[in-house]
């Protein structure tokens, strides 16, 4: 009996060895970056006087501390849980994303993602913002919900059972209060509303921004538009704007008669598509709505941008969500990917 007793300490004793072993190895190929909570605080701790200054509205204009006119590019990057599965969440990968250029990224939150990891904004959004402060940039930290945010009915909803209005409004309490001292910092409140009238999308809308200027926080609020943001319509009822607010639009090839929609808005509000782009003949499409080509719509569509100063977000530095910018694992550029580079590289 004592033998077997031995030799089953012995099983259990290597067995807590090989587990070490498996979780050490996994800590030195991961860059030292496990997946497991990193310290949680109140409020973001960071050298905050080296990074860009805070953003407000000025008419159409978007300004920093100074009153310098700041017309945000950038791209948007891939939800951070799944980079760190792909073993690209670190601060390498998001070098290489601030060294194309532009003064911005925008990071999808997946509200499901979010549930799921009570540590999400000290694991991921806390690096982010620090990665990027620390080169000069700005984060849009864009709430990543797709549908109506009443009812909770859309194709792309996430599937947990929060209504996601009031999951919204718990999300940018706990994000505004814990950012609310960090300048480099913007606040998208929804990505892409849908099937719902323009008077609940407002009311919606201000909800969601009274939350955060609830929480304290001062920073530029992007509001986002019905129709998958981009009917911007309902900014004729809007009546007096909300202090701090910009407006999203997004536009992708099918969108034809995008400047017919948008120029009504460019020179009265301050607008910022936060998310644009196409895919051309050099990459198979899966959504035949993005096919486009530099031509026809990316030199005309940025060029009207441009002589608006309307600030802007490509999408998407990825290779799996379309329009795609790479081909495979982030090398090769697509046709695409190289005129965002180009357009990034202009100002530089």
């Amino acid at each position: 009996m004592k033998k077997q007793m031995k030799v089953t300490l012995i099983v259990i004793v290597a067995a807590i060895i090989v587990a070490a072993a498996i979780y050490i190895v996994r800590y030195i190929k991961s860059g030292n970056d496990l997946l497991t909570p990193v310290g949680t605080r109140a409020e973001f701790v960071g050298d905050t006087d080296k990074y860009p200054s805070m953003l407000r509205t000025k008419g159409v204009q978007i300004v920093n501390a100074e009153g310098e006119q700041v017309v945000l590019k950038g791209v948007m990057v891939p939800e951070s849980h799944r980079l760190y599965d792909e073993k690209n969440f670190d601060e390498g990968f998001y070098k290489k994303v601030f060294d194309m250029g532009g003064n911005v990224i925008r990071v999808p939150v997946d509200p499901a993602e979010y549930k799921n990891d009570d540590y999400y904004m000290w694991r991921y959004l806390d690096r982010i913002v620090t990665w990027a402060g620390e080169s000069g940039k700005y984060v849009i930290i864009d709430w990543d919900y797709t549908g109506n945010p009443i009812d909770g009915s859309g194709d792309e909803m996430p599937d947990i059972s929060e209504n996601p209005l009031d999951y919204s409004a718990e999300f940018w309490k706990n994000t505004a209060e814990y950012f609310k001292n960090t300048p480099n910092v913007i606040f998208e409140i929804y990505n892409e509303p849908v099937g719902m009238s323009d008077s609940e999308w407002k009311r919606c809308a201000d909800s969601l921004i009274g939350v955060i200027r609830d929480a304290g926080a001062k920073q530029l609020i992007i509001v986002g538009s019905p129709d998958y943001c981009y009917d911007l319509g309902w900014l004729d009822e809007l009546g007096e704007t909300n202090n701090n607010t910009a407006f999203a639009v997004h536009v992708y090839p099918d969108k034809v008669f995008w400047q017919k929609f948008i120029s009504g808005y460019v020179t009265s509000y301050p607008i910022i598509v936060t998310e644009w782009g196409y895919t051309d003949d050099d990459v198979k499409v899966k959504n035949e709505k993005l096919k486009g080509t530099r031509n026809v719509f990316g030199i005309k569509f940025s060029s009207y941008l441009k002589k608006h100063n309307v600030g802007w977000v490509a999408s998407s530095y990825d290779y799996k969500t379309e329009p795609s910018m790479f081909k495979k694992n982030y090398k090769n550029k697509t046709k695409w990917g190289e005129f965002v580079a180009e357009l990034l590289s202009e100002d530089e």
